[in-house]
């Protein structure tokens, strides 16, 4: 891929990404699925204008990094801590269910 179709690629996901964003937030919907619907509209799956390149997954990557960094610093443990049991068998159960899957 060349150096200038790598930065209209990331110029479009950036752009559609804020627009559907801002679109998500004024309907009452978490800005991250307005930005995960770009990613399926501008992808092989629906329009096909980006497709996955190296410097695109490696960018990827490091924004799930920061989007879960971002999670993490966002949750209250308190407020996690007097939910009770339920979060932490509800993980333990994702995780399980999730671990099984992959062995099969």
């Amino acid at each position: 891929m060349e150096p200038h179709e790598v930065f209209l690629a990331l110029a479009m996901v950036l752009l559609g990404a804020r627009l559907l964003a801002e679109i998500a937030c004024r309907l009452g919907i978490p800005a991250v699925i307005g930005e995960l619907t770009v990613g399926l509209i501008l992808g092989p799956s629906l329009l096909g204008w980006v497709f996955p390149s190296t410097p695109l997954e490696i960018l990827a990557e490091i924004g799930i990094i920061l989007l879960l960094f971002e999670v993490g610093m966002n949750t209250d443990v308190y407020r996690l801590a007097r939910a009770g049991t339920k979060p932490v068998s509800a993980m333990a159960t994702s995780l399980t269910s999730g671990r099984s899957a992959i062995r099969c």
